[in-house]
């Protein structure tokens, strides 16, 4: 059966709350068959669905506490007004006293906010996730093609998934992210001593263009760029020199080259 169009987020949730279609319902049957890790998600997110619901229907057995009797709550109102009386007098009185303080100081400008650095968001996705075996990615290598699909849903871009096994990094998978300023994602390879290596891209808030710049944070070096709508880093440690090679070579090509 052709499918209607793509199978995106909004499908997979109303699969999860069993608002489909039939023939819709089918096809993501059919998707999610092909998925096995992604299909093991789903089913554990509509199980947790049915148990909230189950839960939520459910009703306590036990007689209405003396704290929500009607009685209760309308002397607790009658004393919360008196008091409420009490601190707007007592508000009044003290924002006389700070208006007389105030025009008695000297003004004072305010200390400049410190610029944040430029993808500042990378360097933390980076440490947060792509030096730790565990949760390094979501999606493993073997399902290149259906993170591509996921990431670019994600982002609302065309994205693909760069092939840098030519210059030594070899890929190990990537996961959906949520970055300062909208949707993320994160490629991640290896170099041949085993050092993570990582490509960030987010969408921006507002479009902007530049090109290749860099900067350390630590042990990490992130190389990043902007091409519009889209912003790139590649991470890596310092002290490697694969890192920079991968960020020139794509940065030449606008962030892409030959997909996996």
């Amino acid at each position: 059966m052709l499918r209607s169009g793509p199978i995106g987020d909004d499908d997979i949730q109303a699969f999860i709350d069993g608002r489909l279609v039939p023939d819709r319902q089918r096809e993501v049957e059919a998707f999610l068959a092909a998925e096995p890790a992604l299909r093991h998600r789903v089913e554990q997110q509509r199980a947790d669905t049915e148990a909230l619901r189950a839960a939520a229907q459910s009703r306590s057995a036990e007689p209405i506490p003396p704290s929500l009797r009607l009685s209760e709550v309308r002397r607790r109102r009658s004393a919360l007004y008196i008091g409420r009386y009490q601190q707007w007098a007592a508000g009044l009185c003290l924002f006389a006293v700070g208006g007389l303080l105030g025009a008695l100081l000297f003004r004072q400008e305010p200390a400049p906010v410190a610029a944040r650095p430029p993808m500042a968001d990378a360097v933390v996705a980076f440490r947060a996730f792509a030096g730790r075996s565990v949760d390094m990615v979501e999606f493993p290598a073997t399902q290149a093609a259906a993170m591509r699909q996921m990431v670019s849903q994600h982002l609302r871009h065309d994205i693909v998934v760069p092939d840098l096994s030519a210059i030594g990094l070899a890929f190990r998978g990537g996961r959906l992210l949520a970055s300062d300023e909208g949707p993320g994602g994160m490629f991640v390879y290896a170099d041949p001593v085993g050092e993570p290596i990582a490509i960030y891209v987010k969408t921006l808030t507002n479009s902007r263009k530049a090109e290749l710049g860099s900067r350390q944070d630590g042990a990490i070096t992130a190389y990043f760029w902007f091409t519009g709508e889209l912003g790139y880093a590649v991470l890596g440690p310092s002290k490697s020199p694969l890192a920079k090679r991968a960020a020139e070579q794509l940065a030449a090509t606008g962030g892409k080259r030959t997909g996996l």
